[in-house]
C-alpha cells in the first residue's frame, strides 16, 4: 500500500511540474487596435498571435488608442492548452520607469 501511494504521489508531482515547465513568457512590442480588445461578460481579453489573452482592467485603463497604438506587452501561456494566455506587464511604447 505504502509503495502504491509513493507512486502515486510521483506521478502527480512529475505532472503538475511537466505542465508548469510548459509555460511560456514572450515580450513584444505589438500595434494594438479596437480590433485587437475584446470584451466578454464584462472581462477584457487582449487577441495576439491568434491567443485570446486575458486583460486586467487595470492593463485595459492603460491603453489610450486615441493617442498611441504600440504597446511593449509581456504574457504568459501554457503549450498544453490551446487558447489559454495572460497579459502581465503591458506599457506604452517608449513610455520610461519614472514618468508618462
Amino acid at each position: 500500500m505504502f509503495v502504491v501511494c509513493l507512486l502515486i504521489l510521483f506521478v502527480g508531482i512529475f505532472a503538475a511540474g511537466f505542465y508548469t515547465l510548459s509555460d511560456v513568457l514572450i515580450e513584444k512590442t505589438v500595434k494594438i487596435d479596437e480590433q485587437n480588445i475584446i470584451e466578454k461578460n464584462g472581462e477584457y481579453y487582449l487577441l495576439i498571435d491568434e491567443r485570446e489573452l486575458s486583460l486586467s482592467k487595470d492593463f485595459y485603463d492603460k491603453i489610450n488608442l486615441g493617442k498611441y497604438n504600440e504597446y511593449n506587452i509581456k504574457y504568459v501561456y501554457n503549450r498544453l492548452k490551446k487558447n489559454d494566455g495572460e497579459v502581465v506587464m503591458l506599457k506604452r511604447y517608449g513610455e520610461q520607469p519614472w514618468g508618462k
